[in-house]
């Protein structure tokens, strides 16, 4: 393998290590008697052993983006991954915009109440908690060297036709995900974690349901700060938990049609969240556009920029739109498929379809309140 890979392989590992010291920043809140001394020792500590790993990132990307034999993906997310590390390294976030960051950090919540005022430290924590979006794209570009070596969809027996999809929905994915870090710089400050975080844990997340189809390897895939969806869709439709909940208990049953109750569920989920967060009406008397229409429904485009509106961000539309047809393509192509597809589904591979669909719905009911 070539040297900036492994290079890259060992940066996403020790800023893996790096992330945990928050943990140890909060310890030492609850110990020490002054609260906003202990949160500052720790974070300076931090920062300097992450501007060492900034540095380090942006050279083993600059020989990755040379090294031959590169991919298309490989070549959009080396590009995306040098955006983020420059945006990392100068990161300068507001008040308001960092309340968002930590929002979901119940570790840190309380603690951040009491001291989020001093200016030295919201610095520092802009800067710092940046750190988790980039790792969580590096570690995807390294992951990308061994699932683009493979056949999608090779473990569970996909035809040809399924395989070529997946490929190219995967690609636009990759292409808009470049396009969503690029355009960064250029919107509102206060959408800027939102955007940037989810985006990144999307692209993760599609990747994993493409290594768990595609490769032999059964390694554990886990995403930081991603909160449970059942709060989020309890508050917006309680009912949609039954679709949900019935997906996880036939992931856990023996029927042999458990596959096929699975993606059924996640599928009609989707739907139902959709139509929910778009309703026909409401979309048209948003938009007389007639491309947004077809037989005068609605057009799936036409939701899904209905949904991103508040933001008013192309490139995260399109990457939205990308992300939802990817996630689709493969729930629709296993609905439709042959038994002998449907069979060769693992509870491993379930697992990561479910969880998702899980993360689009999440992405969707927040981008839908412009959080």
């Amino acid at each position: 393998m070539h040297d900036a890979f492994r290079q890259l392989d060992k940066i996403s590992r020790d800023m893996a290590r790096s992330l945990s010291m928050y943990n140890d920043i909060a310890s030492q809140l609850q110990k020490s008697t002054s609260g906003f001394t202990s949160l500052q020792d720790s974070l300076n500590k931090q920062l300097a052993l992450d501007r060492s790993l900034f540095s380090a990132t942006s050279s083993a990307l600059s020989q990755a983006r040379l090294a031959a034999l590169t991919t298309s993906n490989f070549r959009d997310l080396t590009l995306a991954n040098q955006r983020l590390t420059e945006l990392v390294s100068n990161a300068s976030i507001s008040n308001s915009a960092l309340s968002k960051v930590f929002a979901e950090h119940n570790a840190l919540q309380a603690s951040l109440k009491a001291i989020a005022a001093h200016s030295s430290v919201t610095d520092l924590l802009s800067s710092l908690d940046t750190t988790r979006l980039l790792h969580t794209s590096l570690h995807s570009q390294f992951r990308l060297l061994d699932l683009e070596s493979r056949s999608f969809g090779r473990m569970i027996g996909a035809s040809n036709t399924l395989a070529n999809d997946l490929t190219a929905t995967f690609s636009k994915l990759t292409r808009s995900y470049r396009d969503v870090v690029e355009c960064l710089p250029s919107i509102l400050e206060t959408h800027v974690p939102f955007i940037a975080k989810y985006s990144s844990i999307e692209y993760s997340v599609e990747m994993d349901v493409l290594e768990r189809i595609s490769a032999d390897e059964d390694e554990e895939f886990e995403v930081e700060g991603l909160p449970s969806v059942d709060d989020e869709l309890a508050s917006f439709d309680d009912r949609l938990l039954i679709l949900i909940n019935g997906a996880r208990e036939s992931l856990r049953s023996d029927n042999p049609d458990r596959a096929r109750h699975v993606t059924t569920s996640v599928r009609e989920l989707c739907t139902c969240i959709l139509h929910g967060l778009a309703p026909d009406d409401d979309i048209r008397k948003w938009s007389d556009d007639d491309n947004h229409f077809h037989n005068n429904r609605p057009t799936r485009r036409a939701q899904l920029l209905y949904i991103c509106r508040k933001f008013s961000c192309d490139p995260l539309t399109k990457f939205v739109e990308d992300d939802v047809r990817a996630a689709l393509t493969l729930i629709d192509s296993l609905n439709a498929g042959t038994h002998v597809v449907q069979t060769k589904l693992t509870e491993f591979q379930l697992e990561a379809i479910v969880y998702r669909m899980e993360a689009l719905a999440l992405f969707l009911l927040k981008i839908s309140r412009g959080d």
